[in-house]
């Protein structure tokens, strides 16, 4: 039995030595094997696929609101707040009232834009006067001009006043009344500026607070922004329209960039997707796990990953020929489990080595024999 089995094996390494004889004439890294040859060193074929999506599943993933739909409400002056008409996690509508303060420093603002404005109507009867006596030869040019210099500096005087007014939290009604000599008071009401939730609430009854204080938080939640940690071994075939789902929830959408840096402690890029679809049964801030179903890119082949054979930085599969196989080199995009993408030129339909990968690797290596 001993006999056999040594002469059994002094076959196989005749056979490895002989079979990697013969490279092609274009350069390419040919093995000839026959089928005999083949069937006793293990190989198996299977034709190469395009990847079916899914390029990247199983990402985690951080819940956030996006940056335009964010307001926070602050107190434009310095005062005391009266009253909180709404509180955290409430629906709110755009110009409903959500606090009022009192504010000493309001009057301030109110008597410099009364002064402005009685300062523009002085100038525009001025200038309207001056016109007349100019178009009747009274008065010369220059003195025209100087009216027309003296109406535009108030008009803009009074624009400024009129903007302070505005930050200070006044309506267009209100800066109306108070030109046409009606007291509106001191009270200063602070509306919500979009329709939205009330995410913060840190005002207060009784509270004295400064100018540009934070009161309220409040953001409109749909759609939000899913920021997936994607590895970037995992980066190909990634791209933005590339369709995002969170299983767990149901929620998707679309990925609408891709981060231009590396986080160095964990070598992911962070890329962010809108969720339009099931986005209310989620919550800012809560992790999540999602599935980013990436079309394949032109070029883009899934194998199993036992068809890849290693060399270093460099990584082939065994193409079947008619004499035997051919190392064609391959860019390895992302590996999963028992599967790998791969950047290839192939056409479709090729078979590869699946299994007898490593023996193709010692023939090609010239072990057993000379190349």
């Amino acid at each position: 039995m001993r006999i056999l089995q040594r002469r059994g094996s002094a076959r196989m390494v005749a056979l490895i030595a002989f079979s990697t004889m013969g490279v092609a004439a274009s350069g390419a890294e040919l093995i000839r094997l026959d089928g005999a040859r083949r069937d006793a060193a293990g190989i198996r074929t299977m034709a190469v696929e395009a990847p079916a999506g899914g390029a990247a599943p199983g990402m985690p993933a951080q819940v956030t609101i996006p940056a335009p739909q964010l307001r926070a409400i602050s107190a434009p002056l310095a005062g005391l707040v009266d009253a909180v008409h709404v509180a955290s996690s409430q629906q709110v509508r755009r110009g409903q009232l959500l606090v009022r303060l009192t504010s000493p420093g309001l009057a301030d603002v109110q008597h410099t834009y009364l002064q402005a404005s009685a300062q523009h109507q002085l100038a525009a009867a001025a200038l309207e006067r001056d016109e007349r006596l100019h178009a009747e030869g009274i008065i010369a040019l220059a003195r025209l001009e100087a009216a027309r210099s003296r109406q535009q500096e108030v008009a803009a005087d009074l624009a400024e006043r009129t903007q302070a007014l505005r930050a200070a939290g006044m309506s267009a009604q209100a800066i109306a009344a108070l030109r046409a000599g009606r007291a509106v008071g001191s009270a200063i009401d602070l509306v919500a500026p979009i329709d939205g939730v009330v995410l913060e609430q840190t005002a207060i009854p009784g509270q004295r607070v400064e100018a540009a204080a934070v009161l309220m938080r409040i953001a409109r939640l749909d759609p939000l922004w899913l920021e997936i940690q994607v590895p970037v071994e995992r980066l190909g075939g990634i791209a933005p329209g590339a369709e995002v789902r969170v299983p767990a929830s149901g929620a998707g959408g679309r990925v609408i960039a891709l981060g231009r840096s590396v986080a160095a402690p964990t070598q992911t890029v962070t890329v962010r997707a809108e969720l339009r679809e099931g986005a209310a049964r989620l919550r800012p801030g809560q992790l999540v796990e999602a599935v980013i179903d990436a079309p394949p890119g032109r070029g883009t082949w899934q194998v199993p990953a036992a068809a890849l054979a290693r060399s270093g930085a460099r990584t082939v599969v065994y193409v079947e020929t008619a004499d035997g196989f051919v190392a064609q080199p391959v860019q390895v995009l992302q590996e999963r489990g028992a599967t790998a993408l791969i950047g290839a030129p192939f056409k479709g339909g090729e078979r590869i080595a699946v299994g007898g990968v490593a023996a193709l690797k010692a023939m090609q290596a010239g072990i057993g024999g000379a190349r």
